[in-house]
């Protein structure tokens, strides 16, 4: 019968063999080292550096209790890193859902309650009773929504399926007065372009000179501003605008640009969920049908204007003013 080898009893060892072996020199003490990488938002408030050198402490050290360990590291080592729960960033939210998300969330919420931030200018808005919404170049942009090709001519790949055209470009003058004027009074200009083609998302359409994904010749942007390219129909949500914006201390928009009932909608969903408070420029937005245009605006601005929300300002989800308005309001701003 076989034997497996594992079954067998070990060898009996030589007397050679069973000396007791030398001792092995103590291993050279190897300094702990230890990176973070990605995370802009951690690195821009000079955390990566923190967290990196108590976290080499703690690996040196191997305390029995390392949680605790880092609680009390972080706490002797924080400094002036540290930030009150109650004082906004006003940088780009980190992932959602992160406790930091909350904690920005709420912190803006805090200072938005306040009350409204004051302006340059004000802008008369829609409303049983006066609302205006304030606006200063330092901390205002205007944001154009898919000002594209594809969605404003009849060869475009949207605008090839609609036989008439009207609607959705009754926003285009009203679109370039607001350019112009915005430029002309130094406002952060940002553009989105989109991708997102109903249910399909044809991203190898970007950084390509493709005429129909291509800002429309009226609307093409600048050197020095803001372009997005999104694959959601709003645009916050799988671009980087809201850092863009921060990045230039905006805390507030002017939105105009089409589809209103797609993608502006959804840009100005997105922009409240982040405490950007929107004001909507309606004749200069547009949809392929002007009752899908009129319902979109009813869903931003009836809740806005009803009693008791006049201390959110533009926040639920919307004021709404027009093109001459926004003249009036900015004819004598100074850059």
């Amino acid at each position: 019968q076989a034997v497996s080898s594992s079954a067998l009893p070990p060898p009996a060892l030589s007397r050679s063999e069973t000396r007791m072996a030398p001792k092995k020199r103590p291993a050279a003490k190897i300094e702990s080292k230890i990176s973070i990488t990605g995370g802009s938002y951690i690195e821009e408030h000079g955390l990566k550096e923190l967290l990196e050198k108590v976290l080499c402490e703690i690996e040196e050290k191997k305390p029995s209790d390392p949680l605790k360990a880092l609680h009390t590291l972080l706490e002797e080592n924080s400094g002036a890193k540290k930030v009150k729960k109650d004082s906004a960033s006003w940088t780009a939210f980190p992932s959602p859902g992160e406790a930091l998300w909350r904690q920005e969330a709420q912190a803006r919420a805090r200072l938005v309650m306040e009350g409204t931030f004051p302006g340059k200018a004000e802008i008369v808005c829609n409303g049983h009773e006066p609302r205006s919404f304030p606006v200063d170049p330092k901390d205002t942009a205007l944001v154009l929504i898919d000002m594209q090709w594809d969605f404003l001519e009849s060869t475009g790949r949207v605008g090839q399926h609609y036989s008439d055209l009207t609607s959705v470009r009754s926003g285009m003058d009203g679109c370039e007065k607001l350019l112009e004027l915005c430029r002309e009074k130094g406002f952060t200009i940002a553009h989105s372009r989109s991708h997102r083609y109903g249910t399909l998302v044809k991203s190898e359409l970007v950084g390509t000179d493709d005429e129909g994904y291509e800002l429309h010749p009226r609307f093409r942007a600048r050197e020095g501003e803001i372009v997005v390219d999104k694959w959601t129909y709003g645009a916050f949500a799988s671009t980087h605008l809201e850092r863009e914006l921060m990045a230039r201390g905006v805390k507030r928009i002017l939105l105009c640009g089409v589809l209103t009932n797609v993608c502006v909608f959804a840009t100005a969903s997105q922009a409240v969920d982040r405490l950007i408070s929107v004001c909507l420029v309606e004749d200069a937005c547009a949809a392929f049908n002007f009752d899908w245009h009129k319902k979109a605006l009813g869903l931003i601005n009836e809740p806005q204007i009803q009693p008791g929300h006049k201390r959110g300002v533009g926040l639920y989800f919307g004021e709404i003013t027009q093109v001459e308005k926004v003249e009036a309001a900015l004819k004598d701003l100074k850059e």
